[in-house]
């Protein structure tokens, strides 16, 4: 089965991006959300205008057991809270196992631009294979059935 991306350009390069459904029931998130794609983070973490989008309160946020080690990330490091059993579903092609998603909460920039990554860990938890064409502009992940 195939499950496919998107391949353009985006913060100053081309990125393959995922754009995909997240739930989780505590804290209630609901949502359409765009991600970077990114090989190099080993955690998927949800971007802070996702969280406000989806008006995750720091109250909520505050309720979360917090990750014992921060997340480096752009020459900074990151703090994060960690919203278990989320979800998340590619339209009727693909619906992921429960997955641990790192919300940040504080880092030594206020975590302000950090934008959703669909990490590492989402393509192992769900046996998934990552194909990316930078020159045709093609992206997919591959699942074997």
């Amino acid at each position: 089965m195939q499950i496919p991306l998107q391949v353009y350009w985006f913060a100053g390069g081309l990125r393959v991006m995922a754009h995909f459904l997240i739930q989780c029931e505590h804290p209630h998130i609901f949502g359409l959300v765009k991600a970077v794609v990114d090989t190099g983070s080993p955690r998927t973490i949800l971007g802070v205008a996702d969280l406000k989008r989806m008006r995750v309160s720091a109250i909520q946020l505050k309720s979360l057991e917090t990750k014992r080690d921060s997340i480096s990330i752009g020459g900074g490091n990151l703090k994060t809270k960690l919203i278990k059993e989320a979800k998340i579903s590619f339209s009727e092609i693909f619906k992921s196992d429960s997955l641990e998603i790192c919300a940040p909460f504080d880092s030594d920039d206020g975590g302000a631009c950090q934008v959703t990554i669909l990490g590492v860990d989402f393509m192992e938890k769900n046996n998934l294979k990552l194909f990316f064409d930078p020159i045709g502009k093609k992206a997919y992940f591959e699942k074997e059935d």
